[in-house]
């Protein structure tokens, strides 16, 4: 571990946990009111679905930049301009008039707060020492478990006394008081490294090491499956529940809300799992579980699709997802002692690129039923399966 003596490790981690989880705070607490936003600006659930993959796209293009910049600059003050962005690009959110204006501003939203994701996630190598990493990353995952837990309530909540517009309002507000969180309380890990070269050659030479270095894309692809799987749900449930199944804003909330917490629970138990058992090992079987889970939601979604019968079978299937991505991420960025803010980008943008692409297909398959969504989840997860199959005994 370095840098300790001047640090808290408990307040490092809870700041850093709330800064990664202002990313899924960001795509979860409008999800109440997909139904609404569409009948107000005058479009379809399946564009409102687009203006999240609208805000994977800019997250992705962000990280992309954010990457050698934070490497270039350190950590802190690269996420303090960002909070400010993310702050007025979220009232802008608030007053788009159309989708398309809405989409514009949800794409400079993500480009913003990817700066703290990518930030927040190097800051963990930078501290803790390899073999704490896969552990530090299941106490964050514990602290970014709180947002899909009670974003979706909130923003039910939010909804009960404003219209859509408020959910981004209740965002910039969240941006200002991370904001000085972030400038009290997170010291300057890594300083500013004026050797550091911000040319275009320089930039692509360091990410061509990064990409190059051996096990590192297929573990960032198989941590990018993850996320798409996990933005796969996210994008559908709430027209799932609500729209499909009928149950109210409230109701939605809550159910998400239990998704969330096996999301948590599992994350804790993989700290448990890893004193005796590899990161590799853990991911592997995990994903395999997660597979037969699969085949359990496809025969409900086919035969007897009800509230309870999809909650139960999404519940296990977080525990297992949790289970996965701090693993993967682990080994993922393991081998690096420099260019960890570029690693992390790339990694970054992989799962933001990814899940765009996923969600953006998936809008333009949805039918009114849980079948795309859970045939996407399915064919990732196989796809992950494979691939931490051949790559497992060519990385231990």
């Amino acid at each position: 571990m370095t840098k300790t003596k001047e640090i808290s490790i408990k307040t490092l981690i809870i700041v850093l946990g709330c800064l990664n989880g202002l990313m899924p705070f960001s795509t979860d607490l409008y999800l109440p009111a997909f139904p609404a936003m569409a009948q107000n600006l005058g479009t379809n659930a399946g564009m409102i679905t687009l203006s999240m993959s609208t805000f994977f796209a800019g997250a992705c293009v962000g990280q992309f930049f954010n990457g050698p910049i934070l490497d270039r600059f350190g950590r802190k003050n690269p996420m303090l301009i960002a909070l400010v962005f993310f702050f007025l690009t979220s009232l802008g959110c608030a007053v788009a008039g159309n989708i398309i204006l809405l989409c514009v501003f949800r794409f400079s939203q993500a480009i913003s707060i990817s700066v703290c994701s990518v930030g927040s996630r190097a800051m963990v190598r930078d501290v803790f020492p390899v073999e704490k990493i896969a552990s530090m990353f299941s106490t964050l995952s514990l602290i970014m478990g709180i947002a899909p837990i009670i974003a979706p309530t909130l923003g039910g909540i939010i909804l009960l006394f404003s219209d859509w517009r408020g959910i981004f309002i209740f965002l910039a507000v969240m941006a200002l008081i991370l904001l000085v969180a972030l400038h009290f309380f997170l010291p300057h890990v890594k300083e500013a490294d004026p050797n550091y070269s911000l040319k275009p050659k320089a930039i692509l030479g360091n990410y061509k090491k990064v990409i190059l270095t051996k096990g590192y894309m297929g573990y960032a692809i198989i941590t990018a499956l993850s996320s798409a799987v996990l933005f796969s749900w996210i994008s559908s449930s709430s027209l799932l529940f609500i729209g499909v199944l009928g149950i109210s804003k409230q109701q939605f909330g809550w159910i998400f809300a239990s998704t969330a917490s096996c999301m948590i629970l599992g994350s804790q138990f993989n700290r448990l799992l890893l004193r005796r058992f590899s990161s590799f090992d853990i991911a592997f079987w995990a994903v395999g579980m997660q597979l037969l889970v699969c085949c359990y939601l496809l025969y409900i979604a086919i035969y007897s699709l009800t509230v309870m019968h999809l909650l139960i079978g999404m519940c296990f299937f977080m525990l297992f997802l949790s289970l996965i991505s701090p693993n993967t991420m682990a080994i993922t960025i393991r081998p690096f002692t420099e260019n960890i803010g570029s690693a992390n980008a790339i990694m970054g943008v992989t799962q933001m690129a990814l899940s765009a692409l996923v969600t953006a297909i998936l809008s333009y398959f949805q039918d009114g039923s849980a079948v795309p969504m859970i045939l996407t989840m399915m064919l990732l997860s196989a796809i992950s399966f494979s691939m931490q199959y051949f790559l497992k005994q060519k990385t231990v």
